[in-house]
């Protein structure tokens, strides 16, 4: 048998072990004895080595979430997830995007103009005006989430943000 120094995940030394020669060593462990301690003293290990504290060091600060980052992130997830326009599942990726909005241009264009629209559940004939409310619908949808961003930044701002207003209040 013999004797392991363990310490935890911040380096400081909490127990002695004994262990089976012939084993691995467990994780965050050495053989190497810490320094002999007083009072409020720690040992920390550096990694080649026990470093000797005169007390627990204070925890590092967690920084903040990045919300600005993470609401954009989940405003592009809600953007792209869909939504469902006259009983019609209707993707609202950025491709599909740009082409609702090449269709609404040709129906402007032509007003006699009709198309085989994809959908998730099949295929569909959409008249001109069709097409251009189907395009106003998904560029209302987009806007939408846009605006969550916006509240979610205000928030921010504000000191108010949560964990939780982050999946709260978009569009569907």
């Amino acid at each position: 048998m013999i004797t392991l120094y363990r310490w935890n995940s911040s380096g400081l030394f909490y127990e002695t072990v004994e262990a089976d020669e012939t084993g691995a060593l467990p994780e965050r462990s050495t053989m190497t004895k810490p320094p002999e301690l007083t009072g409020t003293q720690v040992a920390r290990w550096t990694g080649e080595g026990w470093e000797k504290l005169s007390k627990t060091p204070d925890p590092e600060p967690i920084a903040p979430p990045d919300w600005p980052a993470l609401i954009a992130a989940r405003r592009y997830v809600a953007e792209i997830s869909g939504t469902t326009i006259q009983g019609m599942p209707i993707d609202t990726g950025r491709d599909s995007q740009a082409l609702i909005t090449g269709a609404a241009l040709q129906a402007v264009i032509d007003p006699e103009y009709s198309v085989h629209w994809k959908t998730a559940e099949g295929f569909v004939d959409l008249t001109a005006q069709q097409v251009i409310g189907v395009a106003s619908a998904v560029r209302a949808f987009v806007q939408a989430c846009f605006n969550r961003e916006s509240e979610l930044l205000d928030a921010v701002a504000a000191g108010s943000i949560t964990a939780e207003m982050l999946e709260q209040g978009w569009p569907v």
